[in-house]
């Protein structure tokens, strides 16, 4: 049991406690502080204590602290310490927390995800489950680990494997006699055909070309274009006439009055222009005719160039050389391939003498366009040169086509299949002395006992999986029942169903869904739409607390030890109504008498006051303790009145005023401000119809000052008393006095009003009310 926090040092809110006095934990404990205070930092030192989880302490280290977290707990008789970021030693017994870390992680978050599922199935199956679920998942963990030996064994006894081969076909290999004959006998065949295999892969000849050539095309264009009503100066007459007699415009000015010609007759000066050269002249040039003969010499010049460039001859003459390599190479292989020899060095010559020819010729007609340029006899004899090529050309590509026949021929020949059995054979041979190698050997024993022993651990994992299935069906089915029966008494109007477990990914989870008037809602994830009734959808925080809290009840409810243990109630009303806080305290007094030790923690006053009604051994074992403000930011753990804290206003201020006269307060201030309240609280109980709770003393006084009828009027005779009480009292209360916080208090005085005001609400001067 814990019997004292001696001291936190340094984590969260507790910078520097040291515990006073006796104060000491007891078999229930009930823990008030207010929000904020150190509560929850309280909570997980505890849950850090049992899990032995130090990051929950050191991730609540106090912001801006120099020294060392520090912690020491009396639980029975040993000091349990957190020094230098960890637990030194660990109680023997187990802690049971409800908080909103239980509830994150075993029940919902804003919805209930598969780790939680995780969660809730450990803490549903009890301590059997858990040993059951760690054992099979100690055994999932050493099969993935056998199994990850198994691979890099495989990797092992697969190295060098020639082909493809499985890890059981190379394994079940059998050995054989004459192993290195048979070996070298198999490469000798498989050099032998290898080549065959490269002749598949040698590509056929290639057909050779150079551009055609059209000599009597050719020659139509260098005389085709002259004509008697053309001058063949009419270019060089019309741009000396501009050049001499014109300016930069005249070319276009001479082009329009051509275009304005209708007849013989100038356009500009109306005289006969039949006989003019050079006017014959200008009609000559600016004439449609002229400019289609000048563009289509030119697009003879552009047109041949283009074919016959030195790219076209480099391709002709590496198709020839290429071809010349693969007749050499398949001569190799047909003895009866002759090939048809081709002269690159005067085929050369002929396209060069045949290509300047022409570019001369071509020139010439762009000098004159409309003279006839004849064909000299060199040029016929380039061009029939030409020609002659173009013929060889023709005549070596009907070889080249025979000799792809006959190269097509012998590949077809081949036998492929026999190569690749050949190739398989010597792979298998290779693959079979590679098997009995003494690494491989040892290797393979090693991995056909690891075999073995992973199939008996499967086995095992099934067996166990079967009887954790089984056993896991009856606390469920017990556990569902507790759950409902908790919501039932809460007067919730939902209840769980279907709860079940599943195996989901290896991990053992619970599953369950919810009954809202009698129709089922699934539970639902994140992705699960807002229009589709889902857990998070259909639940009030209120529902969500209390169905979190039945869980945990339900857990306490199937665990055997339940009596060694210390359960810790961290805030169990949240957003609950009094009818479920009443419940709830039903339950954690309940627990008193079963479990080792109970403690709450709770910000809730009232809620404080109910587990101290509803538990009868107050006196001797049951500890009142509050976490408060020590300093400006700090905390503290000190011991709590219950009562005190929980009294109403009116009680409040009589104990205020009494232990003033006992001497056991010094608060001056605080007594001066009850006398007024005190009376106010007294005089609504006796004269309920007569003083409102929105009216004051002063409003009560002035009543009674104009009473005329009982029972007001028999008040008469205490008016005066209470005026001066009341005009005393003024002084120390805002709405009369804007400076009532630095009001001087005389003692003689107060402690005279004091007793004036107890005299007056215990009877003395009071007058009977009939």
């Amino acid at each position: 049991m814990i019997k004292k926090i001696i001291s936190i040092k340094n984590t969260g809110k507790f910078r520097s406690f040291t515990s006073k006095g006796e104060m000491q934990f007891n078999k229930m404990n009930i823990v008030y502080s207010e929000n904020g205070k150190g509560k929850t930092t309280l909570s997980n030192i505890l849950r850090s204590l049992h899990e032995q989880n130090s990051e929950l302490v050191i991730g609540r280290r106090t912001l801006g602290a120099a020294e060392e977290q520090s912690i020491d707990i009396l639980v029975d008789s040993t000091k349990h310490q957190f020094k230098n970021g960890k637990w030194l030693s660990k109680p023997e017994f187990d802690i049971e927390i409800f908080d909103s870390l239980f509830v994150s992680e075993n029940v919902y978050s804003k919805f209930v995800e598969h780790d939680q599922k995780k969660q809730l199935y450990l803490f549903t199956v009890g301590k059997t489950g858990v040993e059951k679920a760690n054992k099979l998942d100690q055994i999932d963990i050493e099969i993935k680990k056998a199994n990850q030996n198994k691979k890099e064994l495989e990797t092992v006894i697969k190295a060098g494997v020639e082909g493809v081969l499985s890890i059981e076909d190379f394994i079940g290999l059998p050995n054989k006699d004459n192993l290195e004959y048979e070996i070298e006998e198999f490469q000798r065949l498989l050099n032998a055909h290898s080549k065959e295999a490269e002749l598949k892969g040698k590509p056929l000849l290639s057909e050779a070309s150079l551009p055609p050539f059209d000599k009597m095309k050719f020659e139509g264009n260098l005389t085709g274009h002259s004509f008697n009503d053309v001058l063949d100066k009419a270019e060089e007459v019309t741009k000396d006439h501009i050049k001499h007699r014109l300016d930069q415009h005249g070319e276009q000015w001479l082009e329009y009055g051509v275009r304005k010609i209708t007849d013989e007759t100038c356009p500009f000066c109306q005289q006969n222009i039949t006989n003019v050269d050079v006017v014959q002249a200008f009609r000559s040039f600016f004439s449609d005719e002229y400019k289609k003969t000048i563009q289509l010499i030119e697009k003879l010049w552009i047109t041949f160039n283009e074919k016959f460039n030195t790219d076209t001859l480099f391709k002709f003459q590496t198709d020839v050389h290429k071809n010349s390599e693969l007749v050499l190479f398949w001569k190799q292989y047909i003895s009866s391939l002759i090939a048809n020899d081709i002269n690159l060095d005067e085929i050369n010559d002929v396209w060069k003498q045949f290509v300047t020819q022409i570019q001369e010729l071509l020139e010439a007609k762009k000098r004159s366009p409309f003279e006839i340029v004849p064909l000299s006899d060199d040029a016929n004899q380039r061009i029939d040169g030409y020609l002659r090529v173009l013929s060889i050309i023709t005549e070596y590509n009907r070889s080249v086509i025979e000799l792809n026949k006959i190269i097509d021929a012998r590949r077809a020949s081949i036998n492929q299949t026999g190569f690749q059995n050949l190739t398989v054979s010597l792979q298998r041979l290779k693959n079979t002395k590679l098997r009995y190698e003494i690494n491989k050997v040892q290797a393979i024993e090693e991995y056909m006992k690891l075999l073995s022993t992973i199939q008996t651990m499967n086995s095992d994992k099934n067996k166990i999986r079967d009887e954790l299935k089984e056993y896991t069906e009856e606390v469920f089915n017990k556990y569902e029942n507790r759950i409902n029966y908790h919501l039932s008494q809460c007067g919730a109007s939902f209840k769980v169903a279907d709860f079940k477990s599943s195996f989901l990914g290896g991990k053992p989870s619970s599953n369950f869904a919810l009954t809202i008037n009698n129709v089922a809602v699934q539970l639902g994830t994140e992705k699960t739409p807002q229009t589709a009734a889902s857990f998070r959808n259909t639940l009030s925080e209120g529902d969500k607390s209390s169905l979190a809290f039945a869980f945990f009840l339900a857990k306490l409810e199937t665990d055997q030890d339940i009596d060694k243990k210390i359960i810790v109630f961290d805030d169990p009303i949240t957003s609950l109504d009094k009818h479920r806080k009443n419940y709830t305290a039903d339950q954690v007094i309940g627990y008193t008498s079963r479990a080792r030790q109970v403690i709450v923690l709770t910000h809730d006053e009232f809620f404080a006051k109910m587990l101290w009604d509803k538990y009868t051994d107050k006196r001797t074992s049951l500890s009142q303790l509050c976490i408060k403000r020590e300093g400006t930011s700090d905390s503290a753990i000190d011991s709590w009145n219950i009562e005190e804290a929980t009294r109403s206003g009116y009680f409040q201020c009589y104990f205020t005023l009494a232990e003033f006269l006992k001497g056991t307060t010094s608060d001056l201030r605080s007594v001066a401000t009850s006398i007024r309240p005190l009376i106010e609280g007294n005089l609504r109980v006796r004269f309920p119809n007569d003083f409102q709770s929105s009216e004051w003393l002063g409003d009560f006084i002035g009543k009674v000052r104009n009473a005329t009828t009982a029972p007001l009027v028999l008040m008469k005779s205490v008016h005066t008393e209470l005026e001066n009480i009341n005009d005393y009292s003024k002084r120390y209360h805002h709405d009369q006095n804007p400076f009532a916080h630095t009001e001087l208090i005389n003692e003689t005085e107060l402690e005279s009003f004091v007793r004036r005001t107890l005299d007056f609400i215990s009877g003395v001067n009071n007058v009977q009310i009939v």
